[in-house]
């Protein structure tokens, strides 16, 4: 987003800031699979959608609930197996459906609590998928970024302008920098209950905002 300002560009000053901020994911979103092979369809239908009952129960008995839970995939192929002299030949159906969930930190239990509960309710038919983590208010968090960014900014072309014999005028424009993805700091802090399986760890997630200003200088 840039916003330019109308004026002469001659006696000015460009630079760059950056703000982070550093906060703890308060999400957790997986993706969870329920998988059955069976001789016949109707039975791995039967047998994916009683492992599904008891995963989604156990999910809504955690508060996982309304929009942290939706069907995103359902699907059966057939299982094959090459036979001398006859060719491939249907050995049985595999059925699965995916389900997308979301766990919040400020819930009752701990994310790494419900995530355990759900392979369990599952068993052998469930398969996760990739932990993402992330924040209820992204916004707050940008908009805190966005402060350091511009007082960053302001700090240097201050400097600058002191160095030069000059001082500040009106603000010519304004750019936010596009970076990229910020990688999560390596510092991490328990996400997990101490009786729980597998610890999950959420560490520290940054939001940065970088930005470009250009100042008159007078």
């Amino acid at each position: 987003m840039t916003v330019p300002v109308s004026g002469p560009a001659e006696h000015a000053v460009t630079v760059r800031g950056s703000g982070i901020v550093s906060a703890v994911p308060d999400l957790v979103r997986a993706s969870v699979t329920v998988t059955a092979t069976r001789p016949a369809v109707a039975d791995a239908f039967e047998a994916v959608a009683r492992s599904t009952t008891a995963v989604t129960d156990t999910l809504r008995g955690y508060g996982v609930s309304g929009p942290d839970l939706a069907t995103t995939g359902l699907s059966v192929h057939s299982e094959t197996t090459w036979a001398e002299g006859r060719g491939n030949e249907v050995t049985g159906y595999t059925a699965a459906t995916t389900l997308q969930i979301t766990v919040r930190a400020a819930g009752a239990s701990a994310p790494s609590q419900v995530v355990a509960a759900c392979v369990g309710a599952g068993g052998d038919d469930i398969r996760l998928g990739g932990l993402e983590f992330d924040f209820s208010d992204p916004a707050a968090l940008t908009a805190t970024a966005r402060e350091r960014a511009w007082a960053d900014a302001l700090g240097k072309a201050e400097q600058y302008a002191s160095l030069s014999g000059s001082s500040l005028g009106e603000v010519l424009d304004i750019a936010e920098v596009d970076i990229g993805e910020v990688s999560p700091r390596p510092v991490a802090k328990a996400f997990a209950a101490a009786d729980s399986a597998i610890a999950v760890e959420r560490g520290e997630k940054p939001t940065r905002v970088d930005v470009r200003v250009r100042w008159r200088l007078v």
